[in-house]
C-alpha cells in the first residue's frame, strides 16, 4: 500500500488518506487495517494470551496441530534461581508443563459483505458526499467486523466450562466492585505457578460491569465513569487486573458473572487461509493478508465482482483454535 494510506490505530483513531480506484479496494483496506487495529483494542485479551500466531497462510487441508506444551513455554520467561553449591553443576532451566496436548485450527470464521457499485463508488469519493461515504465505512465496521470480533470472542468462551476450570469466585449480583474484584484477583493469585507480578484480565458480564464502573467514581482516576461503561473496556491497570472488559455475547454458562483470566490459562493460535482455499464462485479480484502490528493477528481479505449485479463482496476471514492451557490460572465468577 507505499504511503498512500496513513494510520493511526494505536490510538484508535481513523485516518484515511488513499486515492481514487475503480473497485474501491485501496479505501476498503484502509478502513480494514484500522478496524482490525480496534478489534484488538477492543479484546484486548487476544494480545495478551499464550498464543501462536503468523502472518504466513495455511490450507485449511493441513492440519497444523499446535502442541499447548510448547507453547506456554515460548511464552512463560520465568526464570527459577538455585543454589549452584547444592545442585552440585550448571542446570538447564526447568519448566513444569500440563500433559501433553495438542489442538489444531478447527474455526474458520468468516464474514462477507455486498457493497453495490454505488456503494463502492461512495467509499472511493471523500469529496462530494461524506455522510454517505461515512454510511459506507459504518457498514464495513460494524457489521463486518463487529460480527468477525463475536464470532471470535464466542469460540473462546467455549472453552471456559467448570471441567476446564474449576476455580470460582462468588460474587453476589449487586456486589461487583473494586474491593471484590480485588478479591477475586487474590484468589487467582494464590493458585500454583503463576508468574510474580503478571497482571490479569477480567471480562465481567454486563450488569457487573456495571457494578464494578460505578464503584470506581469515588477514584480520582476513573472520574469519567459514563465513558467507562460506554466503551466497555478499561485500558489500564485497575484491582490488580491489566485491564477490565464487557461484551454484548452472554459470559459462558459457568461464569454467569465472568471470569478472570491470566495470560496462561487459554492458549490460541491462529493463521490466515491461503487464498486457493477460498472455495468462491468468481475469482478474486484482489486480495490481501493485513495484519494488526502490535499483536501479529492477521485475516485474509478478499473480494470479488458478481458479474450480473456488479456488487462488490468482501470478505474477512482467518482460521483459528482455543486450548486449556494450565487451569489453574482462571477463575469464574458465580453468584453462588
Amino acid at each position: 500500500l507505499g504511503t498512500a494510506l496513513q494510520f493511526q490505530v494505536a490510538r484508535g483513531a481513523l485516518c484515511y488518506a488513499e486515492p481514487g480506484n475503480a473497485m474501491g479496494t485501496l479505501a476498503a483496506t484502509g478502513v480494514l487495517h484500522n478496524a482490525l487495529g480496534l478489534i484488538v483494542k477492543r479484546l484486548p485479551f487476544i494480545g495478551r494470551i499464550a498464543s501462536d500466531i503468523s502472518a504466513n497462510g495455511v490450507l485449511p487441508s493441513q492440519a497444523l496441530p499446535f502442541n499447548v506444551a510448547q507453547i506456554l513455554k515460548n511464552y512463560n520467561a520465568t526464570i527459577t534461581g538455585y543454589d549452584r553449591n547444592a545442585a552440585g553443576s550448571y542446570q538447564a532451566q526447568a519448566f513444569a508443563i500440563p500433559a501433553d496436548q495438542t489442538f489444531t485450527l478447527n474455526y474458520w470464521p468468516a464474514v462477507s459483505l455486498q457493497l453495490t457499485a454505488a456503494e463502492v463508488n461512495q467509499l472511493v469519493d471523500q469529496m462530494t458526499n461524506q455522510d454517505v461515504r461515512n454510511a459506507v465505512i459504518n457498514k464495513l465496521l460494524r457489521r463486518g467486523f463487529n460480527a468477525f470480533a463475536q464470532m471470535l470472542l464466542a469460540q473462546f468462551y467455549s472453552v471456559i466450562t467448570a471441567a476446564n476450570f474449576p476455580t470460582n469466585y462468588v460474587s453476589a449480583v449487586g456486589t461487583m466492585d473494586f474491593m471484590a474484584l480485588g478479591g477475586a484477583v487474590d484468589q487467582l493469585l494464590r493458585n500454583d505457578a503463576l508468574i510474580p507480578n503478571e497482571s490479569p484480565d477480567a471480562i465481567l458480564e454486563l450488569s457487573c460491569f456495571r457494578e464494578f464502573a460505578n464503584s470506581l467514581t469515588p477514584i480520582p482516576n476513573f472520574s469519567g465513569v459514563s465513558d467507562i461503561v460506554e466503551s466497555g473496556v478499561i485500558n489500564q491497570p485497575v484491582a490488580g487486573c491489566e485491564s477490565v472488559s464487557r461484551y454484548n455475547l452472554a459470559p459462558p454458562g459457568d461464569a454467569p458473572r465472568g471470569f478472570i483470566l491470566d495470560p496462561q490459562a487459554i492458549v490460541f493460535a491462529c493463521r490466515p487461509p491461503l487464498e486457493e482455499a477460498m472455495n468462491v464462485p468468481n475469482q478474486s479480484i484482489y486480495y490481501e493478508v493485513i495484519t494488526e502490528p502490535n499483536t501479529g493477528l492477521s485475516v485474509l481479505y478478499r473480494e470479488h465482482v458478481v458479474p450480473e449485479t456488479g456488487e462488490v463482496v468482501r470478505t474477512i476471514t482467518t482460521m483459528c483454535g482455543f486450548a486449556v492451557g494450565l487451569n489453574q490460572h482462571l477463575v469464574r465468577l458465580t453468584p453462588a
